[in-house]
């Protein structure tokens, strides 16, 4: 196991330390960990999810659709995913 110094801002040591303290974590290195492993499939299912869009985008062929309506569809997906 290789072993890894980091520095954090006090807001963020106090945090970690009542997640810690909250009996959730064994240590400060246990929630990191999975504060990592979670970034990790969270970052992965991004790209998979990304690679599945385009792959439908190139198979749909030339849209019909003008720009505006694009993003006016856009803009309401989004909102309604609270992005």
């Amino acid at each position: 196991m290789a072993k890894m110094t980091i520095s954090l801002p006090d807001s963020l040591a106090d945090y970690i330390s009542r997640h810690v303290a909250s009996g959730r974590y064994d240590s400060a290195d246990a929630f990191m960990a999975e504060l990592i492993v979670k970034d990790q499939d969270h970052r992965k299912l991004d790209d998979d999810e990304l690679r599945e869009i385009l792959r439908q985008a190139e198979e749909s062929g030339i849209s019909d659709r003008r720009i505006p309506d694009i993003l006016l569809e856009s803009k309401a997906k989004l909102r309604d995913n609270h992005l």
